[in-house]
């Protein structure tokens, strides 16, 4: 149990949610009681949750059978043909469709995925993949569109045909009369016209060609892990699906900061905080890093006394993940663009952010976009010269969230 308030007292506060992803089958993570406070049926919402966790909230008997989803483990396409790869890429991410801008228009998407890390028999250790892609602002054309031929240039080509029909006439009339007579006997060959040498380039019965991949909207990209995981078991993910999606460099790593471990004949790792963040942020190029899971908790019972941790702040783990100065032979964007030319700019660095209860930010694929005053502050040990308002303390200085349908 967290010791802060959380800022919302129940979901029923929040609008209507389309999605909601449950990444874990633990208490904390998949809480009945939290999850009770969404109608069971007659709303849009979606629950998506990990295998173990999603028979658990079935059992509950609460919700109507066709909102809650099981996200199937990850795995990697094989290497069996196109058609195969793409069969087996479908069946282990889910893919919600967003509805288009405009009538007629192309949808958006969000795909989702778990991904587990091996022999992690608490299933503590996973992580949730998720990129979202908006539908285009603008129609989408897959084929060359032939103009038609306006009256102009139609009148045009006539004239140049009757021309060209002279100029022949005029030649033949000065040959002798036998070659003359040759000439009236045979079909004029007609003339290459611009339109034609264009058209026989492309293929028979068609003018069309794809439109060039690069053409589709980039996806925005989050990786939620609030236990932590190896980069190693994220490879695959990043390598094939983000890639794919062009979803790289990665929006956001939602990943814990503080290592947490038992001994190890009493569960070993809990968290694996800043040494396996640290190189997943790097490998992706995470434009920002947001601590998760790192709130102070009230523990009880022999727990207490065998708990091992070692925490991390802000300053230290930005130290950690930000590029070096311009110029330094270190500087990196992600792992599977090296070596690419970026657009003329430097890759830019991992912001790394510690939200209190009840601050947001606002994130673009280029970064974040704004964050709201003392959101990179962290308590000062102790105590300081300015105390943080959090908790209810600070909800009660919130504006009320108005739910009423208008």
């Amino acid at each position: 149990m967290h010791k802060e308030s959380p800022c919302v007292c129940s979901l029923q506060s929040l609008p209507e949610p389309d999605l909601v992803i449950v990444s874990q089958h633990k208490s904390d993570h998949c809480n009945e009681a939290t999850l009770r406070q969404l109608p069971a049926s007659g709303t849009r919402t979606l629950i998506l949750a990990e295998p173990t966790a999603a028979k658990v909230i079935r059992g509950w008997g609460y919700f109507d059978s066709h909102k809650v989803h099981a996200i199937p483990r990850w795995e990697e396409p094989s290497s069996q043909g196109a058609a195969a790869a793409a069969a087996e890429k479908k069946e282990t991410v889910i893919r919600v469709k967003v509805p288009p801008f405009t009538p007629g228009g192309e949808c958006g998407e969000v795909s989702v995925a778990f991904i587990p890390q091996r022999r992690d028999f608490k299933g503590l250790h996973a992580a949730i993949g998720i990129t979202y892609r908006p539908p285009p602002t603008w129609p989408k054309f897959t084929h060359l569109i032939t103009p038609p031929v306006t009256p102009v240039e139609q009148a045009e080509q006539q004239q140049q045909a009757e021309q060209q029909q002279q100029q022949q006439q005029q030649r033949s009339s000065g040959r002798d009369g036998t070659a003359a007579e040759r000439a009236n006997t045979a079909e004029p060959t007609p003339p290459d016209t611009p339109s034609a040498r264009t058209l026989s380039c492309l293929p028979s019965g068609t003018s069309a060609r794809p439109a060039p991949a690069d053409f589709r909207t980039k996806a925005v990209s989050v990786i939620f892990s609030p236990h932590g995981i190896s980069y190693r078991c994220l490879e695959k993910y990043a390598r094939s699906h983000l890639v794919a999606e062009s979803a790289l460099p990665l929006t956001a790593l939602l990943h814990c900061f503080d290592t947490v471990s038992n001994p190890w004949w009493f569960g070993g790792n809990i968290s694996a905080g800043m040494p396996a963040g640290q190189e997943t942020a790097a490998a992706l190029g995470a434009r920002a890093w947001v601590s998760t899971h790192d709130g102070c908790k009230n523990v009880k019972g022999l727990a207490t006394k065998l708990l091992r941790t070692k925490r991390y702040g802000r300053q230290e783990v930005a130290e950690r993940v930000s590029p070096p100065a311009k110029g330094s032979s270190r500087a990196r964007g992600n792992r599977f663009e090296r070596g690419k030319k970026s657009e003329g700019r430097m890759a830019k660095g991992t912001e790394v952010l510690v939200l209190g209860v009840g601050e947001e930010v606002a994130m673009t694929r280029e970064g974040v976009w704004n964050v709201e005053p003392d959101a990179r502050v962290l308590a000062p040990p102790g105590g300081g010269e300015k105390k943080r308002v959090t908790g209810k303390e600070r909800g009660r200085t919130l504006k009320p969230i108005v739910t009423a349908r208008k």
